[in-house]
């Protein structure tokens, strides 16, 4: 979080310490326990952001397709049919401070951009909600999802974090991650020197992180996650990441998700190709 004023730092540590005295038992779980931690998990966490954010806005599905799937799955044509949207539908990811946290982070950023750029940003929406029985059996913890709409001049981007409850590194919490990207100011600069490189560092360690795409109906999912089966059992560096479709009745979503295990940073890539329960 950038800090522009005494007041902000005032603001910020009048918080952690709110936090620190009401969710004691739950930030110690996380390896967070004094202020220093919880300050320097909240730096990596808005670095994501906003690389994130960035990723939301410039990225397209046939690209993306294309760089995961390459030569191995012969119906890419077929896969990119089934997007209802060739935009990415969001980016998903682990963060690390409480989600009590994250709207203030963002509102603060947001003002700081508003008043340094001259531009119309605002959060238009956000839904919290417990991750799917399925996926918090994947990271063996609770989890909860926060997905937030920010409305970016005349575009919406969407953004889905994940808060599960599990020690954060001795990495993060030591401040040894390096800090490069607290604004919003990249996502007015084209191209945003060294995003593709902090993209990799920033997203190389998180297990859970992932592109997402619109899909148009659950039989769509349904298709895809057998094509994903096949494909997996062709080709060992691919596998998905559940036995069949999951669907959380708290966001009406259903998914399927396919992981594809590369060579460098990142060194491993994960697609989620969701609709929402119920439609024809």
């Amino acid at each position: 979080m950038a800090l522009g004023s005494i007041d902000d730092i005032r603001k910020v540590n009048q918080l952690c310490d709110s936090l620190l005295a009401s969710h004691s038992t739950f930030l110690s779980r996380k390896n967070i326990p004094a202020k220093r931690e919880l300050i320097q998990v909240i730096k990596v966490d808005l670095d994501k952001l906003a690389h994130a954010l960035l990723e939301v806005k410039e990225g397209q599905a046939g690209p993306v397709l294309a760089d995961f799937f390459g030569d191995s799955l012969g119906d890419l044509a077929g896969i990119g049919g089934r997007v209802a949207d060739q935009r990415i539908y969001h980016l998903g990811f682990e963060i690390h401070e409480p989600l009590d946290l994250v709207l203030f982070g963002i509102d603060h950023w947001i003002e700081q951009a508003k008043r340094a750029l001259g531009v119309r940003m605002r959060v238009k929406e956000f839904h919290r909600f417990p991750a799917s029985p399925a996926f918090q059996g994947r990271v063996g913890a609770y989890a909860e999802i926060m997905r937030i709409w920010i409305e970016l001049n005349e575009q919406v981007l969407m953004l889905e974090l994940f808060d599960i409850h599990r020690p954060v590194s001795a990495e993060i919490t030591a401040g040894l991650v390096e800090i490069t990207h607290r604004s919003f100011d990249g996502l007015f600069l084209d191209p945003t020197p060294g995003h593709r490189e902090r993209m990799a560092r920033l997203f190389g360690a998180d297990e859970i992180w992932h592109y997402a795409f619109y899909v148009k109906s659950p039989q769509d999912v349904v298709e895809l996650q057998c094509a994903f089966q096949g494909l997996a059992e062709r080709d060992s560096s691919y596998h998905v990441a559940y036995p069949a479709p999951v669907h959380n009745p708290h966001d009406r979503s259903y998914h399927t998700k396919v992981i594809h295990q590369t060579q460098g940073i990142p060194r491993r890539m994960e697609l989620e190709f969701v609709t929402e329960y119920g439609i024809a």
